[in-house]
């Protein structure tokens, strides 16, 4: 048998529409995220049909001691059929459990939805493989399930990323419960913004040679790129010294040590300085205002802003001189600024972030690419911006441009340089 420290995770995603392109699976980065600390590889990743017999042949695949994940097919629906194929598998039983019962019934009451009747087979979602540990679901009606049959380590989740995100901590820590992980590692995260991977690979490489021994992982994210290193209870001195050297190295393209979103790192500056924000964006469509408005709280600083992607509204309603637009371009560190100071005198903002570029995959040219990007920040005194080249396709580059100005906002707040990989423009009163 194979030893806790040993075990390889193997993820199942269930579902017709992964199959037929109409839902992209996002599930097995967040798992493979929350399995970074206990350095548990994932061994393979499958899509199957919402069929019991597809359920049952891909965890026949699994091989005994592998931690299993199965995500989706949970619902209350006829085709959600993940813990029927499961039994069928386990040769279990499922089991109606009265408690998830109860509680499933309250949760439609409260939403004004009826009740199912019992007569009527009651709600799916509360049956059990016998076997299986219900964990109750923070943000969603199905629970998830964890524990052991035919020699598996498994974990059930549904396929609903922000119920499989917000479920994950809890079913990893009633897993390790019962011993189906292995003791995690001490990891140590930093979490950088306009830097991108390569660089950062590049900048940290005599450390990773020096301290080979632990263990290294890179993310890429949406707000740029996460470094992991990890390390066993004999290896914390190592681990500590590689720490201050990379704290050393990296400097302030860090926007946080912990797993906190750049969008609540800038929320929880502007709360505690007691500043307000607006935003004024054109290539972005509206990406930044919902990066800031996905942070619960951030009503409490966030004012409103505008997409100003036609240059008719860049100049009615952010403020930028039709002569500017004609001499620069829509796309320049100007109309940038101006859009910036236009939309933070309109909406009597402390701050007001400005957005407008060429995210592709065309209206590129020889002095502006595809790609081509100037942001700008206007603040009480001053205003600032700078021009970024993003190498991505457009979705990556809107991604990366929401990315740059948050961090442009996060460094002005803490008193470091604005736009450390860009050409830094003029500054000016605003």
């Amino acid at each position: 048998m194979n030893t806790p420290e040993a075990i390889a995770a193997r993820i199942i995603s269930v579902g017709d529409e992964l199959l037929l392109g109409r839902s992209s699976d996002t599930n097995a980065t967040r798992i493979e995220r929350a399995l970074a600390p206990f350095a548990i590889p994932v061994r393979d990743i499958l899509v199957i049909a919402d069929r019991i017999d597809a359920i049952a042949a891909a965890l026949e695949r699994t091989a005994p001691e592998d931690l299993v994940f199965l995500c989706g097919g949970l619902g209350s629906t006829a085709d959600d059929v993940t813990r029927a194929g499961l039994a069928a598998w386990a040769g279990v039983a499922l089991e109606h459990r009265e408690d998830i019962a109860a509680a499933l019934a309250q949760r439609r009451r409260r939403r004004g939805l009826p009740v199912l009747s019992a007569l009527a087979g009651g709600d799916p979602q509360a049956l059990v493989p016998a076997g299986m540990t219900p964990v109750a679901n923070p943000v969603g009606s199905a629970p998830g399930l964890v524990g052991r049959l035919r020699d598996r380590r498994l974990i059930v989740l549904p396929g609903v990323p922000q119920e499989l995100e917000a479920l994950l901590p809890a079913v990893l820590a009633a897993s390790e419960r019962f011993g189906a992980l292995p003791p995690a590692r001490r990891t140590v995260l930093w979490r950088t913004a306009q830097l991108a991977e390569m660089a950062l690979a590049n900048l940290i490489e005599p450390v990773r040679e020096r301290y080979a021994d632990l263990q290294w992982s890179y993310w890429l994210v949406e707000w740029g790129v996460d470094l992991f290193v990890r390390g066993g209870a004999a290896q914390q001195p190592e681990l500590a010294a590689a720490a201050q050297e990379i704290d050393a190295l990296l400097g302030d393209a860090v926007y946080g040590r912990q797993m906190m979103s750049l969008p609540r790192v800038v929320q929880e500056l502007m709360l505690a300085q007691g500043k307000t924000l607006a935003v004024a964006e054109s290539c972005t469509g509206g990406r930044l205002g919902a990066a800031i408005t996905a942070e619960p709280g951030s009503s409490g600083y966030f004012l409103g802003g505008v997409v100003s992607y036609a240059d008719a509204v860049k100049s009615e309603i952010a403020g930028v001189d039709s002569s500017t637009l004609a001499a620069a371009g829509a796309v320049s560190g100007r109309v940038a600024e101006d859009m910036a100071v236009g939309i933070r005198r309109r909406l009597g903002a402390d701050y007001a972030l400005a957005v407008t570029g060429i995210a592709g995959p065309g209206g590129g040219t020889a002095q502006k690419p595809i790609g081509t990007t100037w942001l700008a920040l206007a603040g009480l005194d001053a205003v600032w911006s700078g021009c970024c080249r993003y190498p991505g396709d457009r979705e990556r580059n809107r991604q990366l441009a929401v990315a740059g100005a948050l961090d442009s906002l996060r460094r002005a707040l803490t008193g470091v340089p604005v736009f450390p990989a860009a050409g830094l423009s003029w500054s000016r009163p605003s």
